[in-house]
């Protein structure tokens, strides 16, 4: 559901990011070190990076405001973290697809860790009192390898599961950064869970593809060896649940 503001409308587009589009032509950006750091429009400062705002009934930490321009349409996304590679990568291991777990609707972004507890699979959700909510957080506490859910504050709740047995050697796997040496089943699980085809550069990682390799050394400029892998490796130090990129402080809207 969109939400308008004066000329301007706000329109979540999935846990982590609002869309601000309609009369965005009026607005000026205002950078520091080159990342976008608010919006004015009429002389007033609407946005700014470090506020929580409520779009839809729901809650968000605006920690980044991005320009997007779509077929000479300008956009701005206001979001609070990127998609973590865990997200991608890791969290297929639990089964199922992006559907099931609310990807574009509640789901925020999986995790290898939080503070003391590492080498687990972390999902953060933004909460809701819905019905189909409640009903979804029942289902993953009948998961097999589900460990603790904690209520972080009042909008958000983490899900906390252990790696499963089966798994265990790809997840070793993506912690050396070895995309291409997973087991070849679960690499097609991983594009099945995102419903990603062969032409996805997730599948281009997984299997090295000559195509992305080529594209890589030509942005790069420089040779990449065929063994290389064409991902940069997951950082599980900072791939960890982090309260401050999350938690919900100063309201402005």
């Amino acid at each position: 559901m969109a939400i308008k503001c004066t000329n301007l409308i706000y329109t979540p587009i999935n846990g982590l990011t609002v869309r601000v589009s309609g009369g965005t032509a009026s607005l000026i950006p205002h950078t520091s070190k080159n990342k976008i750091v608010s919006l004015e429009s009429e002389g007033n400062i609407i946005i700014t990076t470090g506020i929580s705002a409520e779009f839809n009934k729901f809650m968000y930490k605006i920690n980044h405001i991005n320009k997007v321009t779509q077929n000479k349409t300008l956009f701005y996304d206001l979001s609070t973290a990127k998609r973590t590679k865990s997200s991608t990568f890791i969290l297929p291991m639990l089964g199922g697809e992006r559907r099931l777990f609310l990807w574009n609707k509640l789901f925020m972004n999986a995790f290898v860790g939080i503070e003391d507890t590492r080498d687990c699979i972390v999902l953060l959700y933004k909460f809701s009192m819905d019905p189909l909510f409640l009903k979804f957080e029942k289902a993953l506490k009948k998961f097999r390898w589900f460990k603790e859910k904690i209520d972080v504050d009042p909008y958000h709740v983490l899900f906390i599961f252990d790696v499963p047995k089966n798994h265990l050697k790809n997840y070793f796997k993506l912690k050396k950064g070895k995309y291409s040496e997973m087991g070849e089943d679960y690499k097609f699980q991983i594009l099945e869970f995102h419903n990603f085809d062969a032409n996805n550069q997730v599948a281009h990682v997984l299997w090295k593809s000559d195509k992305r390799r080529r594209a890589m050394e030509k942005t790069l400029d420089a040779d990449i060896h065929p063994d290389s892998e064409l991902l940069t490796a997951i950082d599980f130090n900072k791939e960890l649940y982090d309260l401050e990129t999350y938690e919900i402080k100063t309201k402005l809207l």
